[in-house]
């Protein structure tokens, strides 16, 4: 009996470990999709619960989805913003249309971000006093900032080791990449078929959907039902 209980946390950990191998290796980019199909809302809803799990570089949370299902507002990102027939028409065909938004002025939020993670207590005394100057080093705006850590860091590399410095947008990217990945697995244990896009004005893609200039549109990723009889 005790070896049946010592045994369980292994059974376990094996499951998880086939469930997710099995997500992560079924999922394909998908290059049509079913018309017309809606997700249902506790679909939706717990994939961006999930999404929300992603990390992020000191729990900054740079990163922002808007989930467009109106069919009106997909025929006007697929008629205006989208580079190519194909990803017109997969904006159109989707469910969904994820569009992925990246806050390129996050050192604004630091302050509040910081009072959050004092108030859960879960982080320990040096994280805590780290965090402020830390994350606002790697978050920090502007191009001249960028360049002054990257002077700095450049020379003190060959003494000790030093961060590598990148810009504020590189770094927000990076963070949506992590978001979106986390977006795309949990469709696929949905049996959600997804694309992810970069092909398109971003420029555009703000003003149709009224995102403020402090952010930028880095990917959006179509999520639907897989048109039958596509091939792989």
């Amino acid at each position: 009996q005790g070896r049946g209980l010592a045994m369980a946390p292994q059974s376990a950990s094996a499951a998880a470990t086939t469930a997710f191998r099995t997500v992560a290796r079924s999922r394909r980019s998908a290059r049509r999709f079913q018309p017309g199909r809606v997700i249902p809302n506790p679909i939706i809803k717990d994939v961006l619960e999930t999404t929300l799990t992603s990390p992020s570089g000191f729990n900054l949370q740079p990163t922002h989805a808007i989930v467009v299902r109106s069919p009106e507002m997909k025929e006007r990102l697929a008629a205006e913003s989208m580079l190519g027939a194909g990803n017109a028409f997969r904006t159109r065909d989707a469910s969904a249309l994820t569009v992925f938004v990246s806050d390129l002025e996050v050192h604004k939020r630091i302050g509040r971000i910081y009072e959050l993670e004092r108030e859960s207590g879960a982080r320990d005394p040096y994280y805590m006093s780290v965090m402020p100057a830390a994350s606002s080093f790697l978050s920090g705006e502007g191009h001249l900032a960028t360049w002054l850590k990257q002077a700095a860091t450049d020379a003190l590399s060959p003494i000790q080791p030093m961060p590598t410095v990148d810009s504020v947008q590189a770094w927000a990217y990076k963070n949506a990449g992590m978001m979106a990945q986390t977006y795309i697995l949990a469709c696929e244990s949905h049996g959600l078929a997804t694309c992810a896009m970069e092909g398109f004005d971003a420029r555009r893609v703000k003003e149709a959907l009224r995102i403020p200039d402090r952010f930028d549109v880095p990917l959006a990723v179509a999520t639907g039902y897989p048109y039958e009889g596509e091939g792989w």
